[in-house]
């Protein structure tokens, strides 16, 4: 019997069916290698959907009157309070009781339908990896293997929710934790903490309590620490502070929202951290995007000019589209890699940080001295058949070929 079938059987049972039926899910999921799952109600129904690649798809829409029986199960199992509806709740799930490999992180929030819940999936393979995994171009590779190595200065990465900073982070860890045999003291301040690492004092933000980024950082300062991870810059007080530590003996590595690497000196001068502090404590910037790969055993080539998508008609003999199998779950795609642009401050760039430049001056600066920009490594990877023209167009929005 299959997935759907078996669902659709479970959902025309009893309440005492809700406990398979769950279990169902999360097994499939598991399987499937979602990183979500997310259960939602609608007015008649349960709407189970799977992340697959970073893409939600829908699995099964099973109309069932037991909707919230199955929430409170999941909210079971995460020790969640089963009586409260009305708030939002987390927790997490033990691994030995839906038979995975490592826990599962549940959330719950209220909705006008009842509640949804969504489940997140740890891939222990995916948790581990190192740096030699992530897909980084061989230069680009031994380069941040490199600015690891620093003992001072900061480390940026940028892109948007999703787009693997804190798997390349952790995976920075691990290189440096193996570099120095575990001689270096390394404290992390995130949110929340994804995953523990052996060797790493890690400490989770709680604003409710006072406890901020900007204050975990000034206080980390008496730790005696080496290496110091922000999880995310996002004020000018957390900014300047991560910038005098850089300056002051420290290896900072943090992440920041911005479109692309030269932007990120455009977004810490808008934060009012003078140019010249810039200049003396940046000393790698990386900004990076996952992109679905295309399923070996179904893609297909373009056929025509109009599934370029404003690709050149050169990429026509070589670059493919999605399909579907099978094998691939009828996505097209399986598994993702990723594309990056990063910039070592040059001279040129320098002078057009402290020109206070547009964000385009410092990017064609940063292109003279030699980086590759996002839209470039796209292109390659279309034309090298890694990914599809429409999977390009998704994660980098209209008009990206022309950047």
């Amino acid at each position: 019997m299959d997935f759907e079938s078996r669902l659709k059987e479970l959902s025309a049972g009893g309440a005492e069916k809700v406990v398979d039926w769950v279990a169902a899910a999360i097994g499939e999921g598991l399987r499937r290698g979602a990183s979500d799952i997310h259960l939602e109600p609608s007015e008649d129904a349960i709407e189970l959907r799977y992340r697959l690649d970073g893409v939600l798809h829908p699995a099964i829409r099973v109309p069932t009157k037991h909707a919230q029986n199955a929430i409170a199960r999941v909210k079971v199992l995460a020790n969640l309070l089963t009586y409260r509806t009305d708030v939002p709740q987390e927790g997490r799930i033990d691994r030995e009781a839906v038979g995975a490999a490592s826990d599962l992180r549940v959330s719950t929030f209220p909705t006008v339908r009842g509640e949804k819940a969504v489940i997140r999936l740890f891939d222990p393979e995916t948790q581990d990896v190192g740096l030699d995994r992530l897909g980084y171009p061989a230069p680009l590779l031994h380069e941040l293997k490199r600015q690891l190595q620093m003992p001072k200065g900061m480390i940026l990465l940028t892109g948007p929710a999703g787009s693997g900073k804190t798997t390349t982070i952790y995976a920075g860890l691990r290189f440096i934790l193996e570099q120095s045999g575990g001689a270096k003291n390394i404290v992390t301040v995130e949110d929340p903490v994804e995953r523990m690492l052996r060797g790493v004092t890690q400490t989770q933000v709680h604003p409710a309590t006072g406890l901020t980024f900007a204050r975990c950082l000034r206080s980390m300062m008496r730790q005696d620490p080496e290496v110091i991870v922000v999880g995310e810059i996002r004020d000018r007080e957390t900014a300047g502070i991560a910038v005098e530590a850089g300056l002051t003996g420290h290896l900072v590595v943090s992440t920041i929202h911005s479109g692309t690497a030269s932007g990120v000196f455009t977004r810490l001068l808008e934060m009012q951290i003078e140019p010249h502090l810039l200049n003396s404590a940046v000393n790698f910037v990386v900004a990076q995007r996952l992109i679905r790969k295309l399923c070996a055993k179904c893609r297909r080539p373009v056929a025509d000019e109009r599934e370029l998508l404003g690709l050149p008609e050169s990429f026509l003999g070589t670059a493919c589209a999605a399909a579907g199998c099978p094998t691939c779950y009828g996505t097209g795609y399986s598994g993702r890699t990723v594309i990056v642009e990063a910039l070592a401050p040059a001279d040129g760039v320098r002078r057009a940080v402290l020109e206070r430049a547009a964000t385009e001056k410092i990017a064609d600066a940063a292109r003279v001295a030699g980086m590759t920009s996002l839209a470039e490594r796209a292109k390659q990877a279309a034309g090298d058949a890694v990914t599809s023209p429409a999977e390009l167009l998704r994660v980098m929005g209209p008009g990206w070929q022309q950047v």
